[in-house]
């Protein structure tokens, strides 16, 4: 006989980390009755961590050009896609006019679990499988050295994963 209180076994991670209204508590995320949409999330977090973090523009301007293609995949809500450019800088809705150096697919709640400062890995959702990557895994680096240097990272940690002859923005 089937016992109707007992918990579904493979709830999705997600809703144990992730409350109704999480976004409410987190300053830079604007006010709103609804869960952020992807862009939305990384648009914020753009405009209101990382651009007036000085150690992640200062990397941003060693870097050389690069497009991005991020997909941020919502498991209720579908797939979202935002275009990327790192100098100069620009995040656009949408997908690019030109081939993007790298396409990131990438889970929303992992997004936020990052953005959020949960984890402070930007590539651990890949090392997880939960995301993917085609294209420039140097551009993915560029991105990630960015973000983490935003969330607190200083510049030297953010480039530790890096083998000292592959300086950020290189090859």
């Amino acid at each position: 006989m089937e016992d109707k209180n007992k918990k579904y076994v493979n709830e999705p991670w997600w809703k144990k980390e992730f409350k109704d209204g999480w976004w409410k508590e987190v300053s830079w995320i604007h006010p709103q009755d609804t869960e952020p949409s992807g862009v939305s999330l990384f648009i914020d977090y753009m405009l209101d961590k990382a651009i007036i973090t000085p150690d992640a523009v200062k990397i941003a301007s060693w870097i050389p050009h690069r497009l991005i293609l991020l997909e941020i995949v919502h498991p209720l809500k579908g797939t979202e896609r935002l275009s990327f450019m790192i100098s100069p800088t620009s995040v656009t809705p949408g997908i690019p006019d030109v081939t993007p150096d790298v396409i990131v697919t990438y889970d929303y709640y992992d997004l936020a679990k990052f953005l959020i400062g949960r984890e402070k890995d930007f590539t651990m959702s890949f090392w997880k499988g939960h995301s993917r990557i085609y294209g420039n895994l140097t551009a993915l680096i560029d991105l990630a050295d960015i973000l983490e240097v935003a969330l607190g990272k200083k510049i030297d940690e953010a480039k530790e994963a890096r083998i000292k002859t592959w300086p950020v923005g290189y090859p």
